[in-house]
């Protein structure tokens, strides 16, 4: 049902004509896209440790309040971070993965419907 109600958007029917793929990902990665990634990845292994020990301290603090400020702002600080690192590594590379999980969502639950 929604692989069908997908397949009425244009960029859907784009990625299942051109037979999106990951070919992009073959290519030697450059050093921007290597920082990118690694920021992504920072982004998560530090925010919820982070947000955890901040819960800790609150926890044998005499401030409680601690965690009620600096998990939001430690998860804002972790989300600017996983977004620079998007925006470093390229909009080539997730605009390739993308296409190529939709190609692959709709083909796999609407093969009847795929266009010509």
């Amino acid at each position: 049902m929604l692989a069908r109600q997908m397949l009425k958007i244009r960029f859907v029917r784009r990625a299942v004509r051109e037979n999106a793929d990951l070919k992009i990902f073959q290519q030697k990665p450059t050093p921007r896209i290597i920082a990118g990634l690694i920021c992504i990845a920072a982004s998560y292994i530090f925010c919820w440790p982070v947000i955890g020990a901040l819960g800790l301290a609150a926890a044998y603090m005499p401030q409680p309040l601690w965690v009620v400020a600096g998990a939001p702002v430690v998860w804002v600080l972790c989300h600017f971070l996983c977004m620079f690192g998007v925006y470093l590594a390229g909009r080539d590379h997730s605009l390739a993965l993308l296409k190529w999980v939709v190609r692959v969502f709709v083909q796999k639950h609407a093969p009847e419907c795929l266009p010509d």
